[in-house]
């Protein structure tokens, strides 16, 4: 799974991820590619008895859905306005962590615990909300 997962990475226009710490250690990635299809991978570090007993897996990797030429037009409107050109300061967290990066246009970034200067609003928590609302499971 690693495999696949590295090539979805270096496939990538926007990337959100996140690992913590406490409970179930883990980490979990959203992924956007180029291919206009967006993943979903989460990874726990141990099996625990909650794992056990909710059937969940160490390490899982699905597709969430697939985006329309408009839906990814959006998206790539997102990257430019929200992102690139906004100003961000990073915040220490413990036992947490969250990053916005990608590849775009044959540059990639990366935004580890950012917080826009102006608003104080976090930037993973703006894109996750703004990524989560292509889900067309809803």
């Amino acid at each position: 799974m690693q495999e696949k997962l590295k090539k979805l990475e270096e496939n990538s226009v926007l990337i959100l991820s996140n690992w913590w710490g406490l409970g179930n250690p883990g980490k979990s990635k959203t992924i956007i590619t180029k291919d206009k299809i967006i993943y979903i991978y989460t990874s726990y570090y141990k099996k625990t008895a909650f794992l056990e007993k909710n059937n969940i897996p160490l390490e899982t990797l699905y597709e969430m859905c697939k985006l329309t030429d408009d839906e990814y037009n959006i998206i790539i409107d997102f990257i430019k306005t929200e992102i690139f050109n906004k100003k961000y300061e990073s915040h220490m967290i413990f036992d947490a962590g969250y990053s916005v990066s990608g590849i775009y246009e044959h540059k990639s970034f990366k935004y580890p615990n950012c917080y826009d200067i102006n608003t104080k609003e976090s930037l993973y928590e703006k894109t996750k909300k703004f990524i989560d609302s292509f889900d067309k499971k809803n």
